[in-house]
């Protein structure tokens, strides 16, 4: 199981996730924790002060000020292994952010990490405290990957043996396992992430691995939805999907699944089953081989603070493949994913997410040998499953900066009006 940090950003948010652990551990139950809600957007706003050179004092104090907050809230009493944990998390957590290193990707992965590492230190010892046989197994010590950092690559072989040696007892002697997603450590025990939300992708490797009867992944929604209830008031759960789909959807930016989720799933036929937290009993949408329901729904998914990059040589000749080389190895080094692109005879047009620690060195890179024009704070949609009536109510007046479209799928990147 899986829990999102928008589930446990309060003190009878974590009692609620922890009645749901309860509620399932008479079977073998390993249990993965996302940090506490917006913990993941302090500690990032964190890592840009550090590379900025700002304060960093007030941001950590806040950070942890919230969580010994819901700690006084949670235990009638705190106990000295819960308080060294968290004395230890924090100290370490300062430490990070007064350390040097080698990039500014490894600074990231190295600070950002905390959050689910806190997270699990409380969620862990309030379990405890109820009486739940439970262990707490670090990710570090099992979730193996290259040294990739931001966007770490798992060494599924290594990772297989860690959680053979390392979790496989502990469910064998009937105990929950809790662990932190989202992170991982490289050969030389540096701290590693294997991408933004990658909560639900350490559930899968971890069901893939444990060759698991199901993965769940709890929301605050009644399942998988066709477009997301805060923008749709007309948003409708989508009772049934393929993996195909679901992994479509995910490419395409789907909020509730990470991209690498579905294919350790698929691999070896697990099914994959989103679930409303505040009710046990509706059923859940899931995810399996079964492609029945693919084509009845149209799925609509948004993307804010994208940007628009049109990318000509200086020169005006055409566009050709060593060009294009050249541009993919600017966004890969980088960290740069690429949400939609089009090409013409002069120019390549590419369409990704702002991120103003990243921006500057992509359009550094690419100006030295290439001539570049951009637009900022454009919204991309995409339809899947789309109809003419879809598309229109969508645009209306607003202007269409990138229109792709195939038989199932259409893009639109627009501005507001």
């Amino acid at each position: 199981m899986k829990f999102g940090g928008g589930l446990m950003d309060n003190a009878p948010g974590i009692k609620k996730v922890t009645e749901l652990i309860e509620e399932f551990s008479c079977e073998p139950l390993v249990v993965v924790v996302s940090a506490l809600g917006k913990t993941t957007n302090a500690l990032e706003k964190l890592y840009q002060q550090y590379l900025n050179g700002e304060p960093l004092e007030d941001g950590f104090f806040e950070i942890k000020k919230k969580h010994l907050s819901i700690v006084t809230q949670l235990f009638s009493k705190v106990d000295d292994d819960l308080r060294n944990c968290l004395d230890q998390l924090f100290e370490q957590l300062w430490s990070s952010l007064n350390a040097k290193y080698s990039n500014k990707y490894e600074a990231y992965d190295c600070i950002v990490s905390f959050g689910e590492e806190l997270s699990s230190c409380i969620i862990y010892h309030y379990l405890k405290s109820i009486n739940i046989k439970t262990n707490l197994v670090n990710a570090k010590c099992i979730i193996k990957t290259d040294s990739n950092f931001t966007n770490a690559s798992v060494n599924w072989s290594y990772t297989s043996k860690t959680i053979d040696s390392r979790i496989v007892p502990l469910l064998e002697s009937g105990k929950v396992v809790i662990t932190q997603g989202f992170v991982g450590a490289d050969k030389f025990g540096k701290s590693t992430t294997i991408g933004r939300e990658g909560s639900d992708f350490t559930a899968a490797i971890i069901g893939n691995l444990l060759n698991a009867d199901e993965v769940t992944i709890w929301k605050n929604v009644p399942g998988l939805m066709n477009a997301d209830p805060a923008r749709f008031s007309n948003a409708v759960k989508i009772d049934k999907l393929s993996y195909h789909e679901a992994i479509e959807l995910a490419y395409y930016g789907a909020s509730v699944i990470h991209p690498k989720t579905i294919q350790p799933l698929k691999q070896k036929n697990i099914p994959l089953f989103v679930r409303p937290y505040y009710n046990t009993d509706l059923l859940p949408t899931s995810i399996t081989n079964d492609s029945s329901n693919d084509s009845v729904t149209s799925s609509i998914i948004i993307k804010d603070n994208q940007v628009l990059l049109s990318i000509s040589t200086k020169d005006l000749s055409f566009i050709a493949e060593e060009n294009l080389k050249q541009i993919f190895d600017v966004f890969s080094r980088n960290k740069t994913h690429i949400n939609m692109m089009q090409n013409s005879a002069v120019s390549f047009s590419v369409c990704f997410k702002e991120d103003s620690v990243k921006l500057p060195g992509l359009l550094s890179d690419l100006q030295s040998e290439f001539a570049i024009k951009y637009n900022k704070g454009l919204i991309l949609i995409t339809v899947r499953n789309y109809t003419d009536d879809i598309i229109a109510s969508l645009v209306g007046n607003k202007k269409v900066y990138l229109e792709q479209k195939s038989r199932v799928t259409v893009q639109l990147l627009i501005r507001e009006s």
